[in-house]
């Protein structure tokens, strides 16, 4: 989720429920729910259309897009969050909650960059910037487009979770550049390690104290509620960390 894939879904007797926390109306898999992808209908057909039609106009959003590093000057953003002040200003905001940038003096929790390169690396078409088809390497959007269309390039794409004292961000973006820097290698660089070195190279970063620049905003679609993109995360300085701490009036101290 939080990209588009080239297929249309059909899906029968699924429990229909208003989610409160992501207001809007959400579908629940039950156990006599039969998902079908694809499906040979005229109305499959017209939607599928549609949706590589658009793509090919840029009338649909790309998260490539979102290249925080690029548009966001991080020496404005000063407003220090916890983990539990984020969960609470997405439930004030019900549901309408203005993007959020800001620092989180803490560390990632989660980090599978050792188990599987799927997991971590996505190829994304270099005109609409689609992840493309696994098994042909190609975008389905723009088969019909010239063979420049074609061309992929590789790019991190992973879900961490970020933790602090008071709890635990789940399921962030650390993608593209961002990656690249908090890793501390490029994807070509990374490709080159081998397993033992990819898990060094995770419980480098792991648990360590950090100060994390993000953006969040509430997106339905989701499997948080909340997108979580990660700008910037670099170790933090132990007595930049401490004030900043000491600073706030914590409700939980």
């Amino acid at each position: 989720m939080g990209v588009f894939f080239c297929t249309v879904i059909f899906a029968s007797d699924v429990r229909i429920n208003f989610d409160k926390f992501r207001n809007c109306m959400t579908a629940t898999v039950i156990s006599k729910t039969i998902i079908t992808t694809n499906p040979e209908t005229a109305e499959a057909n017209v939607l599928f259309s549609f949706i590589k039609e658009s793509a090919q106009a840029g009338a649909l959003p790309s998260p490539m897009k979102e290249l925080p590093n690029e548009t966001i000057n991080l020496e404005t953003v000063v407003d220090v969050y916890t983990v539990e002040q984020l969960k609470e200003k997405a439930l004030q905001s019900d549901g309408k909650l203005e993007p959020v940038h800001g620092i989180i003096y803490g560390y990632i929790s989660t980090l599978d960059i050792d188990e599987s390169v799927s997991r971590v690396l996505r190829n994304r078409c270099s005109v609409c910037r689609f992840i493309v088809n696994e098994g042909s390497n190609s975008c389905t959007f723009c088969t019909d487009v010239s063979a420049e269309a074609k061309s992929t390039f590789a790019s991190f794409d992973i879900l961490v979770d970020v933790s602090d004292h008071t709890g635990t961000l789940r399921s962030c973006c650390l993608a593209d550049t961002v990656a690249e820097d908090t890793l501390g290698c490029t994807v070509t660089e990374f490709l080159m390690l081998e397993d033992d070195q990819r898990t060094a190279l995770k419980w480098q970063l792991l648990l360590e104290r950090s100060k994390i620049y993000f953006k969040v905003t509430s997106s339905p679609n989701w499997r948080t509620g909340l997108k979580v993109n990660l700008l910037s995360c670099k170790l933090a300085d132990p007595i930049e960390a401490s004030q900043s701490f000491l600073a706030r009036d914590w409700n939980y101290l």
